[in-house]
């Protein structure tokens, strides 16, 4: 509705998904390396954390667009609270394994024996990731984690685990590995994604009005200061506060967004009271 009014050929926070809309922050480029350094070196498992709306949903895409170059199958999905059997089954399916699992400890045997049947085609390596698996440590699910890292199998270059896994949910996720001992020595590498900073934020606004064919002269600096204050740097905060300002600023006919409007839209998206847009 507001695109062309600020000359855009889309909307520059909605369809984040879209690569060329990719901000590609430090933490970003880091994080990326990292966990494909972990797959490319079959590694056997790996940990990305950090608080809600901090971006890590988009860096594990990221990853897995990364290992098509890689002849690695991948299975991605979320995790599912109190769903160890769901997911066991899930991954089942994914491995090709046929039959029916009517309990977690059916579909992790079931796995056992096809690594180790000689009469069938080796599995091959894959790479698990789980998001939100902060809800992993309901129930069996850190037990499931701990078994799939355990699975080997038989390659040209010798025994190997099947799979890769990356673990990804918020901060309560690795503590709750921290106590369990024999899992939080298989994990190899462990990534915390932070917020941007100031100058980050407004860097990842600009990147996104340009991107999408617009003018950084849009936000005014005042405005991207404010942007910065009501989203804590969130990249998720970020995106709904512009994209509320823009629609505001659009209804307004204003010639730019400024703190006022930025401020409106945080009270809009509940990222500020209403006292506090007003101040």
């Amino acid at each position: 509705m507001y695109t062309s009014y600020w000359n855009l050929k889309e909307s520059p926070f909605l369809n984040v998904g879209n690569e060329a809309l990719l901000y590609p922050s430090p933490q970003l480029q880091e994080g990326v390396a990292r966990l494909y350094y972990l797959i490319d070196q079959e590694r056997t498992a790996g940990l990305l954390t950090g608080p809600y709306g901090v971006g890590k949903t988009f860096l594990i895409s990221c990853v897995a667009r990364r290992t098509k170059s890689l002849d690695m199958p991948l299975i991605l999905f979320d995790a599912i609270p109190e769903g160890s059997l769901q997911m066991a089954r899930h991954i089942l399916k994914a491995l090709g394994i046929k039959g029916i699992a009517p309990t977690l400890a059916d579909a992790l045997m079931m796995m056992r024996e096809r690594c180790v049947e000689s009469g069938q085609r080796p599995l091959q390596r894959h790479v698990l990731i789980i998001d939100e698996a902060q809800y992993l440590t309901e129930q069996d699910g850190l037990y499931l984690v701990h078994f799939l890292c355990n699975l080997m199998i038989e390659t040209p270059k010798g025994s190997r685990n099947l799979f890769t896994t990356i673990l990804a949910g918020t901060p309560a996720l690795a503590e709750s590995i921290r106590q369990y001992e024999s899992l939080q020595r298989r994990v190899q590498l462990s990534w915390a994604l932070s917020p941007f900073d100031a100058s980050q934020t407004a860097d990842y606004v600009l990147h996104h009005m340009r991107a999408a064919g617009g003018d950084g002269g849009s936000f005014t600096p005042d405005a991207l200061q404010s942007i910065y204050v009501y989203s804590g740097g969130f990249p998720r905060n970020i995106n709904n506060l512009c994209d509320t300002a823009l629609m505001i600023g659009y209804a307004e006919r204003a010639a730019s967004v400024t703190p006022a409007i930025v401020a409106e839209a945080a009270v809009d998206t509940g990222l500020a009271s209403q006292d506090e847009g007003q101040q």
